[in-house]
């Protein structure tokens, strides 16, 4: 009986946050394709081979996925690559976002101007291409603002913005993040900042999953350090976020690919939408998602890339579920990491309890560490599991309080 090809998928990015994935693609007998700029990444031992090229040259990544024959191309928890995928998908008729669509979502000003000729529920904003234009769009939106960078994620080049004096240093802080020639003014929403995970596919929503945030605040805006679920909604509030997640897919043609979106909560249960990403989210969410729902979620996004039918999610098998960082307010060499695990106290190890949860630390030391500043300067992750939300939220209190880590400039 003649042997079955194996199966070739190439994935963009070698860091932590696609290493779950590297792992689940080689656990189920595919041969890995690693792509990323070359550097200390985790991922590059994980590959059948790896390719030291930029994710975002889309052209080398089509002749990588032309030379290697690949049968799929995916990430995960990275904006950087998925042009270059939308790209590769278009070209090579395989599952995936469109470039178009993936033109749209990793870009925040034709993401916003998209939403607004959509009718998404999203803050007044003015594209800006100096500080004198963001001093004159704030005035004209009316303070508070948000000062965004568009072509980056994690948080980064983001200021939010009370007085007009503080508006050139933000501009400042902004150009040193960007590789764009504009920005964006958006008016400071108040509400409750929450994420919302979708996936679709064949241009069905097969998950629409709010979950709460852990947010740090750090100098210039709030961060997401984790996440966690179940989020308690009303009927009215997950109609609002259905409606809101359906409006973002068809305005910038969305299909074939997690979503990953962040908006606020508001008092009367409406919901105002930040911005979206053709992909799944980062810190733990995919960890979340798979805790909660039951389903390895890193199996979705390998069966959607594999052209396989993801099924329908429900909620039957899971338990509540929170995903938390590691990462130093100093930066310098890492001396040590201490931390208590349900009870007990470990010291630069990573642990893993059946029911309870894990926790993985990505550094060793005597590595260098940066003070945090997004979630890519995390030194590790803790993932828990619990039997209710209550339970959950206890075993992040005590994780957190327990937390000592000692950095020598």
């Amino acid at each position: 009986m003649e042997n079955k090809r194996q199966k070739t998928i190439l994935i963009l990015g070698a860091g932590v946050y696609q290493v779950p994935l590297i792992k689940r693609a080689r656990e189920r007998g595919l041969r890995t394709i690693v792509a990323s700029i070359p550097g200390n990444y985790p991922g590059f031992e994980l590959a059948d081979r790896s390719c030291f090229i930029n994710t975002t040259d889309r052209r080398a990544v089509l002749e990588i996925a032309r030379e290697e024959k690949i049968d799929a191309i995916a990430t995960t928890g990275t904006d950087v690559a998925v042009i270059s995928i939308g790209h590769v998908c278009c070209e090579l008729g395989l599952p995936g976002i469109s470039e178009h669509a993936a033109r749209i979502l990793t870009d925040k000003a034709l993401m916003k101007e998209a939403f607004a000729n959509g009718n998404v529920t999203t803050a007044q904003f003015e594209r800006v291409a100096s500080f004198e234009e963001a001093i004159k769009a704030s005035e004209r939106i009316g303070l508070p603002v948000m000062l965004k960078i568009v072509d980056k994620s994690g948080s980064r080049g983001i200021t939010k913005i009370d007085n007009v004096s503080q508006v050139k240093a933000a501009y400042e802080y902004a150009e040193k993040a960007t590789d764009a020639g504009y920005m964006l003014v958006e008016k400071y929403i108040r509400g409750k900042e929450i994420g919302i995970d979708a996936f679709v596919q064949h241009g069905k929503v097969k998950l629409m999953l709010p979950h709460e945030k852990y947010v740090y605040q750090s100098g210039h805006t709030g961060i997401p350090i984790g996440h966690y679920c179940p989020m308690v909604v009303s009927q009215r509030l997950y109609a609002n976020m259905m409606n809101e997640t359906e409006k973002i897919i068809r305005c910038t043609g969305l299909d074939d690919c997690a979503v990953n979106i962040d908006a606020f909560v508001c008092e009367d249960d409406t919901v105002s939408v930040i911005e979206a990403a053709g992909r799944c989210g980062a810190t733990g969410i995919p960890e979340v998602i798979s805790g909660y729902t039951g389903r390895n979620y890193y199996d979705c996004i390998l069966d959607n890339a594999l052209g396989i039918e993801v099924e329908e999610f429900t909620l039957e098998k899971g338990h509540p579920t929170a995903s938390l960082l590691l990462f130093s307010e100093k930066g310098g060499l890492l001396r040590s990491v201490r931390y208590c695990f349900r009870g007990k106290e470990y010291r630069n190890c990573n642990v893993e309890i059946p029911g309870y949860g894990s926790l993985e630390i990505n550094v060793c030391p005597g590595d260098r560490i940066r003070a945090f500043q997004n979630g890519t300067d995390r030194i590790g992750q803790a993932v828990f599991f619990a039997e209710t939300n209550e339970q959950l939220q206890t075993a992040v209190s005590d994780f957190r309080d327990s937390v000592r880590i000692e950095v020598d400039d």
